[in-house]
Formats: C-alpha cells, sequence, structure tokens
C-alpha cells in the first residue's frame, strides 16, 4: 500500500512539473450559450493563445478540442487572439459562429502592423478559414520542388490595390535563405475580391503568418 502511495505521489510530482515545466492549456466556459474559451500558454507561462468558439456541447478534454483545432474543424465565435513569447500580440480576428470574420489584425514582434482595417477583408482563392491548409499545401509542394527542408515560422506579406491586383509580395523569415520561397508561395495567391471600406474597394495590406 505504501508502496502504491508512493507511486501515485510520483505521478502527481511529474503532471504538475509538466505543467510548470511545459505549455499547458485550459478551457473556461463562458456567459454566452454554448461558448467557451481556450487559452494556451508558453513554457514561461505567458499567454501564447486565446480562442473564443462555439460548441453544442463541452468536449470531454483539452486534448480533444485541440485535435479539432489543429484539424481546423473548430466553429469559432468571438475572439481569437495569439501572442509572440514577449507578450506582443501577433493576431486578433474576430469570428461570428465560424463563418464571417468581422475584424481582424496582425502585427510583426515589434509590433509593427501587418494589416489595415477594413470593413471586410480581401478574398482569395482558398477560404479564409481554411488559409493554413493552402498554405501548408504549398510549402510541402515547395520542399519537394526544391528538395529542401523550410523550417521555423514565417510572414508572408501581400500590398494589394483597389482593383484586386497584388502590387508586391514581401516575406520576413528568421532565416534569410527560405524568404525567396515564402515570395514564390506569396505569388500563387489570388485575390478574387478586393478589400472594402464605405462599400468601395480599397487598397490595403494583408499577412498571412507560416509555421513550417
Amino acid at each position: 500500500m505504501r508502496q502504491t502511495i508512493q507511486l501515485i505521489y510520483l505521478v502527481i510530482l511529474v503532471v504538475i512539473s509538466m505543467n510548470l515545466n511545459g505549455q499547458s492549456s485550459e478551457i473556461v466556459t463562458l456567459d454566452e450559450k454554448n461558448s467557451y474559451q481556450y487559452k494556451s500558454y508558453y513554457k514561461d507561462g505567458s499567454l501564447k493563445s486565446v480562442i473564443d468558439f462555439y460548441a453544442k456541447k463541452p468536449y470531454s478534454s483539452v486534448e480533444t478540442f485541440e485535435l479539432k483545432l489543429e484539424a481546423y474543424k473548430i466553429k469559432y465565435h468571438g475572439e481569437s487572439k495569439e501572442f509572440y513569447e514577449n507578450g506582443q500580440l501577433k493576431e486578433i480576428v474576430v469570428y461570428e459562429r465560424g463563418k464571417v470574420i468581422q475584424f481582424m489584425k496582425q502585427y510583426f514582434e515589434d509590433g509593427e502592423e501587418l494589416s489595415v482595417h477594413t470593413e471586410s477583408l480581401p478574398e482569395f482563392q482558398f477560404i479564409i478559414e481554411k488559409q493554413n491548409i493552402w498554405l501548408n499545401n504549398k510549402i510541402k509542394e515547395t520542399e519537394e520542388k526544391y528538395k529542401i527542408d523550410l523550417e521555423g515560422q514565417g510572414v508572408i506579406l501581400l500590398e494589394i490595390s483597389k482593383d484586386g491586383t497584388i502590387k508586391t509580395v514581401k516575406a520576413k523569415t528568421a532565416i534569410e535563405s527560405h524568404r525567396k520561397y515564402l515570395i514564390e508561395i506569396g505569388e500563387q495567391i489570388k485575390v478574387t475580391k478586393p478589400a472594402m471600406k464605405n462599400g468601395e474597394p480599397i487598397g490595403t495590406r494583408f499577412a498571412f503568418r507560416i509555421a513550417m
């Protein structure tokens, strides 16, 4: 019996150690019916992401939710925020039942804004909620084409004119040699509808963050 207690105590210590030293996450229930909030943290305990979402019933565990999140199968509802490790806001998006993006802003790690607020975002050849799937496929194609292994995080920044044409494609990544490949991927993005403000099309900047 004593050995069993010691074993349980050891397991508890291991779990606590993992929560303190590794990335942890949680889900809380919000006031609005069927609305929840997911929070994840960096190893030092600082906030990594906050995602408001809608679900007909609670998830059985955080792990179950995270699997759905990775597969892009959750219904975003409300604010979705991501942060850099230094605490700087990386991205904020506001959704309504996973269908309508009301507002989006993205930032570099130094706080410089990547995208400009408009009434409606530009539309592309892919559904914006599934941009990561499209980008991941393009990354795989690029790796196979050039026999390379793209790593780390990057940003593709587009300058879009009011007629929907892309004026410039820029890229930012920690590994400089990878920048040209991100630009090549960015050049394959097509705008099907420009951003709108006061009912009129306008030029804007738009950024795609990539985790490779």
